[in-house]
């Protein structure tokens, strides 16, 4: 386990969440708001999962999984990405079955503290959101990140660590 929530906690990603993932990530609907395409098979799983293992291999990012703590079932996963030495972009990605219960801010703060954790040199996290992902952009003006800038259909925001 990296980092224990109240309902939730972020552990590493395996291969035991190829199924999970794969139903998490190819709905359309919900994909409509992230930057990459939905997946269409486990194969599609298995190239993420390398992606992942190499992008953390080589500092570039940290992705792990997000988990539902009674139930054990994997909810999405939450990444950082190093922009430069003091500043992370973060992303978020919950299933549909997790959505409208609170599991979007509760895991966007737990990232925040797993960021304070395990970067103590960031002091700058950036949150980019489909402008009409409408929930998203509301959920980080309720965590008091600081609207940036808008470039073409993403709005970007700023929390100060």
């Amino acid at each position: 386990m990296i980092l224990e929530m109240e309902r939730t906690y972020f552990r590493a990603l395996t291969s035991h969440d190829e199924t999970a993932l794969l139903q998490i990530y190819s709905d359309k609907d919900a994909m409509q708001y992230r930057t990459s395409l939905p997946f269409e098979t486990l194969e599609d799983v298995r190239t993420f999962l390398d992606q992942v293992q190499s992008e953390q291999e080589t500092g570039k990012k940290f992705r792990c999984a997000f988990v539902h703590r009674e139930t054990d079932q994997l909810m999405g996963t939450g990444v950082y990405t190093y922009l430069d030495a003091e500043s992370v972009e973060i992303g978020f990605s919950i299933g549909r079955a997790f959505w409208k219960g609170g599991y979007g801010t509760e895991g966007t703060w737990g990232l925040i503290e797993l960021i304070k954790q395990r970067e103590p040199q960031i002091k700058r996290i950036i949150g980019i959101a489909k402008t009409a992902n409408e929930k998203s952009v509301r959920m980080m003006e309720r965590m008091n990140f600081t609207f940036i800038k808008q470039e073409g259909d993403k709005s970007y925001f700023e929390y100060v660590v």
